[in-house]
């Protein structure tokens, strides 16, 4: 993941560096699923649920969820669609411990791998994975085309990339509102509950600075993927994007 160097001049607000995002989420991720609960009034496991049912996995299939964080798109993905493997990585250590915690917890058929990695660069071998989601972690990478060169490397041929991330909603007064949720309130939150309002500004302004649904189409486009699409919910808050490799 690419970093910032001595005396670089400094990110700007809601650029993702290796050094703000393994900070941000370091200091965050025992207080991570609480706010996300929180500020998307539960709303975050419809999204998750909509995305497994995207997936379409088979009792065969083989799953690689990027950005796993916490784990919960991983543990939604052996729960509900039920593949023969979930690997899940993410490069923040601190993160995945949470995330272990709950495969620890977990009985069902399927074969739950949580590993360190970075998403720009995958220690897999090609043609490995039917699936490869990532929820909420594209906006911040330093360097998307990385990540989806390295998905579609280790995609097998006909695989699907879905990416769930927040978008930007479609209807301009619910927009503006939601913007000022995010601005005001999302921090708010952050600053009571996870006692670092800075961290939570700094992925409000990452969703302002994130690609559009249909920008985000284009630069799927651009790294070879075919059959590119998106499903829009809750009012365009989050989309899901599909890409067949």
């Amino acid at each position: 993941m690419p970093t910032k160097t001595p005396g670089a001049t400094p990110p700007a607000d809601g650029e993702p560096t290796s050094e703000r995002v393994r900070g941000i989420f370091s200091n965050i991720a025992g207080t991570y699923d609480l706010i996300n609960a929180l500020s998307s009034f539960g709303l975050d496991r419809y999204w998750r649920r909509v995305t497994v049912r995207m997936a379409a996995l088979t009792p065969s299939g083989r799953a690689l969820d990027l950005c796993a964080g916490t784990g919960d798109l991983t543990m939604a993905l052996a729960r509900s669609g039920k593949p023969a493997e979930v690997v899940g990585t993410d490069f923040v250590p601190e993160m995945l411990e949470v995330a272990r915690a709950k495969a620890e917890s977990y009985a069902g058929p399927t074969k739950i791998t949580l590993s360190v990695a970075d998403a720009q660069d995958l220690p897999f071998p090609g043609d490995s994975f039917d699936v490869v989601t990532v929820a909420f972690g594209v906006r911040n990478l330093p360097d998307r085309t990385a990540n989806f060169a390295e998905v579609r490397r280790v995609l097998r041929p006909g695989g699907k990339y879905l990416i769930l991330e927040f978008s930007r909603p479609t209807f301009a007064p619910f927009r503006a509102l939601y913007y000022w949720y995010l601005g005001f309130v999302v921090p708010t939150l952050g600053g009571l509950i996870a006692k670092d309002r800075a961290s939570y500004q700094y992925l409000n302004d990452s969703i302002k600075a994130f690609p559009d649904q249909s920008a985000l189409a284009t630069e799927l486009k651009a790294a070879g993927f075919t059959h590119v699409a998106w499903r829009n919910l809750s009012g365009g808050i989050v989309a899901v994007h599909e890409a067949i490799k």
